[in-house]
């Protein structure tokens, strides 16, 4: 016959007194026992502040024993507030290590009427839900009920159970005594005998003076078991393990407040990222579902990348597609995608560091100056696009002649130069491949890498070499000619012109008359020379001392051509290929028969028991 066995059917601890369970009644005792002992042994105060000390410590075991939050205990709500403040910010524990507030709702049957919304992961509720829990609550007392007799009938019989490992729904064996029981209760009578000698031998102090000492006995050790306790916790919580989330480990989850079996991890992906595009301030992403299930997208940004900035839930089917536009914001942005799926299964892919090309690479040369403006990675290449700023002019550095003849001198000047043309090629390599692409002077160089799907962090390169011609107006040269020193003689006809003049010229006399009488008389004449040109032959000596003669000289433009290359490097995100979830379905065990035992299987049970004659 097929045997089948259920756990408790409440799933819940048994309640000894009042509501307290069998650990909480010992950790209550505990509690008491050492405030008990704070109250005795504390080396300092008077007795009011020890017992003030000893009842805050009650108090507070007493909290974190019975105190709850939101149905959890407090040091687990402090150990989880603890990894929250210590430990990282990114799940990276395989998805078995998800908790669960409450056991994962069963399967929904879907109906094979509608393809269309099962393949859209829209789930149909069912019909009556109390009805199904009152039919599952009989079962599992009838089957609790069956569990009880056969196991009174093997304790009957002697026969030892099985040797496998007790689940988490059994009950353990009901045995106070066994837990409250005080192990060495009795002493050797030498022992007390030789304690009792030493009291009696010991002078008799002051009470107080006793008191104190015995307290000042018992401090170090409290102390010293504290600090240790706290040593270990502190290790425990700030050291989490490390693991992917995608690839954890097959094992089995357990919890000390969730009295349940989750169900088998059942292995494969279900999300897939089909296309990141990655932009100056945003990242589009496409998932694509290979189970039904849910998404929650999530982007963090921020001075610290921890701030919210964007959520978005969505229901996926089985090939369904849905495409997000998530703002890349702060320093270090993040983006997490959470999925659960039918089957109660949840788990997370997370996009962050260098799995996302922000912010995108630039460089500044001397001919052109690089921007990234987008990359995108798909299953089956990497596109991207790089914008260049070209410069018109520049300085080039040029051996200038100045001066050439007589004596030739030169220097190194900076002269501007014109940018007539730009070319150049973008070569694209990533993940062992490469290929290029003819660079777009002041524009937008477009770019496409074949590259197989595979999960991992591809690091992409791109190396642009660029040759620009350039055309220098040089100034004039400066030729300079030798002269030495010479005399030169030289005849001219020279054709003179001489200007007329004219002159008049007076003067008194005295004339004696005939009777010898004195008479003055003036006398004046006029004087007039004409005008009139005189041509002479006149040699003249010409003494030409030692000099150069300079004379400007007009030269053409010079053509150069200068070269540089520049890098730029990133990195992104890809995923493997999609390939739709496929679960094994497991062969359905046959449903077990209660048949009637006929009158020889009686005899042969009894006899069995020692109830037959």
């Amino acid at each position: 016959m097929d045997e089948h066995e259920v756990p408790t059917h409440v799933q819940a601890e048994d309640r000894v007194l009042l509501w307290f369970t069998f650990p909480q009644i010992v950790a209550l005792t505990a509690v008491a026992a050492l405030a008990y002992g704070v109250y005795q042994v504390a080396p300092f105060g008077p007795e009011a502040v020890r017992i003030g000390l000893g009842l805050v410590f009650a108090l507070v075991g007493v909290a974190l024993i019975v105190g709850r939050v939101g149905g959890r205990r407090l040091p687990a709500v402090a150990a989880d507030l603890m990894r929250f403040g210590f430990g990282p910010r990114r799940f990276q524990g395989p998805p078995v290590q998800l908790v669960r507030a409450e056991p994962p709702a069963p399967p929904v049957k879907r109906s094979a009427a509608d393809p269309q919304r099962d393949e859209q992961g829209i789930a149909e509720q069912p019909s009556n839900r109390t009805t199904d829990m009152q039919a599952g609550i009989a079962t599992q007392r009838v089957a609790s009920v069956a569990r009880r007799f056969r196991g009174r009938v093997r304790k009957l019989a002697n026969r030892k159970r099985s040797p496998r490992p007790r689940t988490r729904g059994e009950r353990m064996p009901f045995k106070p005594p066994n837990w409250f029981r005080k192990r060495h209760r009795k002493q050797q009578p030498k022992r007390e005998y030789e304690q009792a000698r030493e009291a009696l031998a010991r002078p008799r102090a002051e009470p107080e003076a006793q008191e104190r000492e015995h307290r000042a006995a018992w401090w170090p050790r409290l102390l010293g078991g504290a600090a240790a306790l706290a040593v270990v916790a502190s290790v425990v919580v700030c050291c989490p393990p490390l693991a992917s989330a995608d690839d954890g480990e097959q094992e089995t989850w357990t919890s000390d407040e969730i009295e349940f079996d989750p169900p088998p991890l059942i292995p494969g992906r279900r999300l897939f990222i089909e296309r990141l595009t990655v932009t100056a301030s945003a990242a589009t992403v496409v998932l694509k579902a290979a189970a039904n299930i849910e998404v929650e997208v999530r982007a963090f940004g921020g001075s610290g990348g921890r701030e919210p900035k964007f959520l978005r839930e969505n229901t996926l089917g089985t090939g369904g597609r849905l495409s997000y536009l998530l703002p890349l914001d702060g320093p270090v942005p993040s983006f997490t995608f959470a999925w659960r799926d039918e089957h109660g299964q949840a788990g997370a892919i997370s996009l962050a560091g260098d799995q996302l090309p922000y912010p995108l690479p630039a460089v500044e040369g001397e001919l052109c100056g690089l921007q990234m403006v987008s990359l995108v990675w798909r299953p089956d290449r990497i596109e991207g696009g790089v914008r260049s700023d070209c410069v018109a002019t520049l300085e080039e550095r040029v051996e200038l002649e100045t001066a050439a003849g007589h004596r030739a001198l030169s220097q190194t000047a900076l002269l501007e130069a014109q940018v007539t043309l730009v070319s150049g090629t973008l070569t694209v390599s990533a993940g062992g491949r490469e290929t290029t692409a003819v660079f777009v002077p002041d524009g937008e160089t477009r770019f496409t890498l074949a590259q197989p799907a595979e999960s991992g962090i591809l690091a992409v390169e791109i190396t642009t070499e660029l040759s620009a011609d350039l055309s220098i107006a040089l100034p004039p040269l400066v030729q300079l000619t030798h002269r030495p020193r010479r005399v030169e003689r030289r005849t001219e006809t020279v054709t003179l012109t001489r200007p007329g003049t004219s002159q008049t010229v007076s003067e008194t006399i005295i004339v004696a008359d005939a009777d010898g009488k004195p008479i003055p008389w003036t006398v004046s004449t006029t004087l007039s020379i004409p005008s009139a040109q005189v041509q002479k032959q006149v040699t003249l000596e010409i003494v030409h001392d030692e000099h150069v003669r300079a004379e400007l000289v007009q030269r053409p433009a010079m053509s150069r051509t200068r070269s540089e290359s520049l890098l730029l490097a990133s990195a992104i995100a890809s995923d493997d290929a999609y390939r739709a979830l496929v679960v094994e379905q497991k062969p359905e065990r046959p449903i077990s028969i209660q048949t009637r035992l006929s009158q020889a299987e009686l005899d042969e049970l009894f006899q069995i028991l020692g109830w037959g004659p």
